[in-house]
């Protein structure tokens, strides 16, 4: 076999998981998340609540920046953001279940992906499958 039949198979398999992940943003009502945007909402998942500072600081970004980002994802209902009760001038943000969903949106591509895999594949063809991942998987 030749590597164009193998880059074209793997194209098509790449389709099928690009037209996962188109699904489960329209689903969500969320057309567009950039990897960076990506990055901050899995950040604030991760601590539960994170003062904006300290997000800032996580990601070596001003905190003017840090600022209109998180105003974008005010905006589209993504985070809540709270004042500190003993100090003002400190925010803290946390993720709306919106939010939390697009944080966690890889997970729900994979798992949109693997059930079109089981849709269209036989236990043992799912099995073979599932050794050629692992085995290409190895570093």
């Amino acid at each position: 076999m030749d590597q164009e039949k193998v880059r074209i198979s793997f194209n098509k398999f790449l389709k099928m998981y690009f037209d996962s992940c188109r699904e489960v943003y329209e689903e969500l009502d969320y057309k567009e998340l950039t990897g960076k945007q990506f990055s901050y909402l899995r950040k604030i998942d991760k601590s539960g609540e994170i003062s904006m500072g300290d997000l800032a600081e996580a990601f070596e970004l001003s905190k003017p920046t840090v600022t209109e980002m998180i105003r974008k994802f005010e905006d589209t209902g993504l985070i809540e953001k709270r004042k500190c009760d003993t100090d003002g001038r400190v925010s803290f943000i946390s993720l709306t279940p919106k939010g939390k969903l697009l944080a966690n949106t890889n997970e729900l591509e994979s798992k949109r992906a693997v059930e079109k895999i089981f849709a269209r594949l036989s236990k043992e063809e799912v099995e073979a499958l599932t050794t050629l991942f692992d085995k290409i998987g190895q570093v």
